[in-house]
């Protein structure tokens, strides 16, 4: 079928829910089998009947259902939340066992007889308006043979009052996703990055994403909640997921040096700066190792260095250290200043 978005034709696939005991059913035209559209499909049949069944047969395709067992199948995760949102319960059929579910298997060999064969559509949503008319007004006012009525009758006069109501809130399909927490206390989900605490370093979690929110989960207890990355490639992170080393690193950046510096002296903050001129971590943990030389060496001392070490424009900070562990900053102030005021202005 053609899609309206691109003008080409794309391989289609037919939704099809089926009520048992009426036969009232509900057909839609889809490009794809991702979990976004299985919810969808699901939310516009039930809108379809105005009303949720208590159970969902369905088939073991991926969306539905990610390990296949008759008797401890595993959901879809963002499945498993559209069946509590709704009330209902999903049973899934034996794997390669049309005949557990034959009424909806009946309805794809009438759907294509009845609406496919020997029509040509615009675009698939020409063809899904097709399917509703046919849902409504066609296939269910023919006489069923095995029930001896029509779908319609059985439906309005006894099937539609035993559905459950429409929840009033809207469903918002979340994305699940498993990740590893890395060594930098992040997982990455869709280009970002989220932080996590410590302590979850290496895990295998999971995530989930809305719109709006991405939570994190082990073992099915919720460990963050982030507000979602507008754009790929940016990074979420709650500092007070790192150890208290990596706080206390992080916290005095390059605006906190710069701060700690002048009330050093004039030489340790023309030092510093120089040292971030690049707004990298490595500069950030340079420029906090330069500063802690005050707690051994004194404020006083590491001002002279700092002056020694831009006189001859060298940056190092082992330079800067050995400066102090020689003593170089001392002789640099028995210097007579005169002797000094030649050796600048030369």
């Amino acid at each position: 079928m053609k899609d309206p978005l691109d003008g080409k034709l794309h391989k289609a696939h037919a939704f099809i829910m089926t009520l048992s005991y009426s036969r009232y059913r509900f057909v839609r035209f889809v490009f794809r089998q991702d979990i976004n559209t299985w919810i969808d499909c699901h939310i516009r049949a039930f809108q379809f009947f105005g009303g949720v069944p208590s159970t969902v047969m369905i088939d073991n395709l991926k969306a539905g259902v990610i390990s296949a067992d008759f008797y401890d199948p595993t959901l879809n995760r963002a499945y498993g939340e559209l069946e509590k949102h709704y009330g209902f319960v999903v049973d899934p059929t034996k794997v390669r066992t049309p005949q557990h579910k034959g009424k909806v298997e009946r309805s794809v060999t009438i759907m294509r007889q009845q609406i496919l064969a020997g029509r040509d559509f615009k675009d698939i949503e020409d063809a899904n308006r097709r399917a509703l008319h046919w849902c409504r007004f066609e296939i269910s006012q023919r006489i069923t043979r095995t029930t001896g009525k029509t779908p319609w009758d059985l439906f309005s006069s006894k099937e539609q009052g035993c559905l459950n109501p429409l929840p009033a809130e809207e469903f918002n399909t979340p994305t699940w996703q498993s990740g590893k927490v890395h060594r930098d206390h992040h997982i990455v989900f869709e280009g970002s990055f989220y932080s996590v605490p410590s302590r979850y370093v290496e895990e295998t979690v999971w995530v989930r994403a809305t719109q709006r929110m991405v939570e994190i989960f082990l073992s099915e207890q919720r460990i963050k909640t982030h507000i979602r990355a507008s754009s790929k490639g940016q990074w979420i992170t709650d500092q007070q997921d790192y150890p208290k080393s990596a706080r206390m690193f992080l916290e005095k950046d390059a605006t906190h040096c710069l701060a700690e510096a002048g009330t050093i002296g004039v030489s340790t903050h023309s030092f510093i700066s120089q040292v971030l001129i690049r707004p990298t971590i490595t500069s950030q943990r340079k420029a906090q190792s330069v500063l802690r030389l005050a707690e051994s060496y004194g404020s006083h001392r590491l001002e002279a260095a700092c002056q020694r070490a831009l006189r001859f424009d060298n940056m190092a900070y082992k330079s800067l250290k050995l400066i102090l562990i020689h003593n170089l900053d001392r002789k640099e102030e028995e210097q007579p200043r005169a002797v000094r005021d030649l050796e600048g202005s030369s």
